[in-house]
C-alpha cells in the first residue's frame, strides 16, 4: 500500500507539474506598458469600426496610468503596483514556491519510508504532505481572488478580458486537470493517513 501511495503521489505531482508549466507559459501575457505621453497606433479596421477617421485615430494618447500613492513607488512597473495592492502581498508567490517544494520534499520522505519502513519517515512525509496541501489551497485561493479582481477591473473599465486587452486570468488552467490534481492529492492524503496510523 505504501508503494501505491508513492505512485499516486508521483502521478499527482506530474499533473501538478503540467499545470505549473502551462500556467507559467500563459501567465505573462500583459501588454507592454506605454509611457504616459506616447501615442498608440490603432489599426485602420478598428478605427473604421469605431466610426472615426483612420488618419486621426492613428495617433491618440493612451490614458495616463494611475499615480502611485507614495513617491518611492513612482517607478514601479504595473505588475509590481498590482502585487503591492493585494490584501496579503506575496502570498501567491510564496504559495507558488512552497506548494511544489513541499510536495517534492514529502515525496522524498515517503520514498524513505517505502525503502526503510521506518514509521518516522511516514509521519514526517504525512506532515509535509499536509503543508503542501495547505500551500496549494492558499495558492488556488489567491489565484481565484486575483481573477475576480481582474474581472471586476475589466467590468469597471469596460474592457473584456477575453479580448486580450488585459491578459489572461492569473490561473489559466483546465478545470478538469485541477479537479484531477485535487482528487489525486485527496487520495494520496487518505492513503498516507491510513498507512501512518497503521504503521
Amino acid at each position: 500500500m505504501a508503494v501505491a501511495a508513492l505512485l499516486l503521489w508521483l502521478c499527482t505531482a506530474a499533473v501538478g507539474s503540467y499545470l505549473l508549466a502551462t500556467s507559467v507559459r500563459s501567465g505573462n501575457t500583459d501588454p507592454a506598458p506605454s509611457a504616459p505621453g506616447e501615442s498608440v497606433q490603432v489599426p485602420a479596421e478598428h478605427a473604421a469600426a469605431a466610426g472615426t477617421d483612420p488618419a486621426s485615430a492613428s495617433a491618440f494618447s493612451a490614458p495616463a496610468p494611475q499615480r502611485p500613492a507614495r513617491a518611492k513607488d513612482l517607478f514601479d512597473p504595473p505588475s509590481l503596483q498590482r502585487a503591492k495592492s493585494e490584501p496579503l502581498p506575496g502570498l501567491k508567490e510564496l504559495a507558488e514556491f512552497a506548494h511544489p517544494a513541499l510536495a517534492m520534499i514529502g515525496v522524498g520522505f515517503w520514498l524513505g519510508y517505502v525503502v526503510s519502513h521506518d514509521r518516522l519517515f511516514a509521519v514526517i512525509g504525512l506532515g509535509v504532505l499536509l503543508g503542501a496541501i495547505c500551500a496549494g489551497l492558499s495558492w488556488f485561493t489567491a489565484n481565484t481572488r486575483a481573477a475576480r479582481r481582474a474581472a471586476a477591473a475589466d467590468a469597471d473599465s469596460g474592457t473584456d478580458s477575453g479580448t486580450g486587452t488585459r491578459g489572461a486570468p492569473p490561473l489559466a488552467a483546465s478545470p478538469r486537470l485541477l479537479i484531477l490534481h485535487a482528487a489525486g492529492a485527496a487520495l494520496t492524503l487518505l492513503f498516507a493517513v491510513l498507512i501512518a496510523v497503521r504503521a
